[in-house]
């Protein structure tokens, strides 16, 4: 059934691209330079990391980026200009997450044609990083930057296997950049721990993990880098890991306390530690802070700066 149903998706998805490709389904174009970061894996490809990592970049040369997202989850209607002070149940833990993170502003909007615009005229962008935008080609992008973890090629669609559409798609992307190791040359980027963060945000050193016995709790979609990291970094490790994008409760907090009783410290991801509530969170809890490192960052940045110079759209900075 599984493998049948694959085959539905994947006709459905190849008559669909076909058809914008044939211009048979309407792309428009906002008044401002877009750069879509996505893939076609479900999940656990870095995508966030590298589009908080780019966005810095950017920000740093003078740029003014904003990210625009649909805000998985989030229950907030329409465009959102996402606040560090969100709640995440209405924007969506990833938006939340950028938005505390990348030092840009982020939009919530399920219409990613409409953020754009609105990340144009109300917030003066100069330039869109549209996360997540592989997939969504009713909005036009003047590049296509597409994250890869794994041997795609040997990989089935949804539902038998991990692909949103098929590796044949990889053709659209004018970037493909590696990740986790999957090769492939060219453009890589690699998970890299940096500190740990504590509750209230303080920075604590990685050294701290040596020798330790910690809890790995994490709600995401491809847990094991973080708990190899642990591992890497000294850490005796037991891992509890919940579904992506689960809502923590009070009750799930305390039977991870619970669990973690002989143990020296809970360790989570940022983006599990956004769904928690601060008050939760005694001295046992850290969050494993990590940054992409890109090679071939350099290069990417002068293909958005020729695209920027060829728009005519004024820089901000």
């Amino acid at each position: 059934m599984r493998k049948l149903l694959s085959n539905l998706y994947r006709l459905i998805t190849g008559m669909r691209n076909c058809l914008y490709d044939a211009g048979m389904l309407p792309v428009r174009r906002a008044d401002v330079p877009v750069v879509s970061i996505g893939n076609i894996e479900v999940g656990g490809t870095g995508k966030t990391p590298f589009t908080i990592a780019l966005a810095r970049e950017l920000s740093a040369r003078g740029y003014r980026p904003v990210i625009v997202t649909r805000g998985y989850k989030g229950r907030l209607k329409g465009i959102v200009h996402v606040r560090p002070d969100h709640d995440f149940r209405d924007v969506g833990d990833e938006a939340l997450f950028m938005a505390r993170t990348s030092g840009v502003p982020v939009v919530k909007s399920p219409d990613r044609f409409r953020g754009a615009m609105y990340a144009r005229s109300g917030l003066k962008a100069d330039l869109v990083l549209l996360d997540d935008g592989f997939q969504h080609r009713r909005c036009h992008r003047d590049l296509d930057i597409v994250l890869v973890s794994g041997d795609v090629s040997r990989e089935a669609l949804l539902p038998s296997g991990r692909l949103r559409e098929s590796a044949d798609s990889l053709r659209r992307a004018d970037i493909i950049v590696y990740t986790k190791g999957s090769g492939g040359g060219g453009v890589t980027a690699e998970l890299i721990p940096s500190s740990l963060l504590d509750g209230p945000g303080g920075t604590r050193d990685l050294s701290l993990l040596r020798g330790k016995r910690v809890l790995a709790v994490s709600g995401i979609a491809r847990p094991d880098h973080f708990i190899r990291s642990l591992h890497e970094l000294g850490a005796r490790t037991e891992a509890l890991t919940f579904r992506d994008h689960y809502a923590y409760t009070s009750r799930d907090i305390e039977k991870i306390k619970a669990r973690a009783k002989d143990c020296d410290l809970i360790v989570t991801t940022e983006k599990d530690m956004v769904r928690m509530k601060p008050a939760w969170l005694d001295a046992k809890w850290l969050a494993l802070k990590v940054e992409m490192c890109v090679t071939g960052m350099e290069g990417i940045i002068r293909e958005i700066d020729d695209i920027v110079k060829g728009s005519g759209v004024p820089r901000q900075g």
